[in-house]
């Protein structure tokens, strides 16, 4: 009487074990949850759930080729997106840089490859005079340059600038023809050093941040020579290297960009 009375409900038990969600279903509420995740820009979790779908049903023909189609959607979705983003972002660096630029004109004096001079430190303005000179490029490579113009050779690898106590020198460039190299005319001498690939130890943020200040530069080699910074020479330096981060990042995000364009 008792397994009579019983047998009813462990029928029914086994029946509703029967009838619960199938393969199929369990995969398609899956990959409806992955569309919605798409939907609403959450790229990265949709990708989750479809790997999962993937793995767990992968013998759903069916459903796996409906998750490959919407990871493929989910990939031109994503680089739209991203594409927005860069031209947005290159937009504002563009209005970023507009006022910066007007400081500079372009030149083609090493040839090739133009660079960008500070409107106060033109050669025609600078060729006979001792200074400190900025050197920026389209891409925003900046480095500075020490120019000693007199009647004598002072040799000159290194350069300090100081002021209050405080001072910086840069490290010492062996002459070479090219970053370290002399010239003369009559009786004329010409010295230019470039500080190249952080050859200038710090100089360059010191200049910029104290651009307003009294600054002092020391020419050292064999001989010595000592100038005070003009106000447009320090000015020059602090726009170019402010500009050249703005360039950089510019340049990145075009690059960027064109990595996305390709793989599209």
């Amino acid at each position: 009487m008792i397994r009579t009375i019983y047998l009813p409900g462990l029928l029914m038990l086994l029946l509703v074990a029967s009838c619960g969600p199938s393969q199929e279903e369990l995969a398609g509420e899956k990959l409806q949850e992955a569309e919605m995740l798409s939907d609403s820009g959450k790229f990265n979790l949709a990708r989750l759930k479809l790997d999962t779908l993937m793995r767990d049903y992968r013998n759903l023909t069916e459903q796996v080729a409906d998750a490959k189609r919407l990871l493929a959607d989910i990939d031109r979705k994503e680089k739209e997106r991203n594409l927005a983003y860069l031209d947005s972002m290159i937009a504002v660096k563009e209005k970023e840089l507009e006022p910066l630029m007007k400081n500079f004109i372009r030149s083609d004096e090493y040839g090739a490859k133009p660079i960008l001079i500070h409107k106060r430190q033109r050669p025609e303005n600078s060729y006979n005079r001792t200074f400190i000179r900025a050197h920026l490029n389209p891409e925003g490579e900046f480095y500075i340059s020490s120019r000693y113009f007199g009647d004598k050779w002072i040799h000159h690898n290194q350069i300090k600038v100081y002021n209050a106590g405080e001072s910086v020198t840069s490290e010492e460039v062996s002459e070479d023809g090219f970053n370290n190299r002399r010239f003369e005319d009559g009786g004329s001498k010409w010295e230019i050093v470039n500080y190249m690939n952080g050859a200038d130890n710090g100089v360059i943020n010191f200049i910029a941040t104290n651009a307003d200040q009294p600054l002092k530069v020391q020419f050292i080699g064999e001989g010595y020579y000592y100038i005070v910074m003009e106000k447009f020479d320090k000015e020059a330096i602090r726009d170019g290297y402010e500009t050249s981060f703005v360039l950089k990042e510019l340049a990145g995000l075009k690059k960027e960009r064109e990595k996305v364009v390709r793989e599209r």
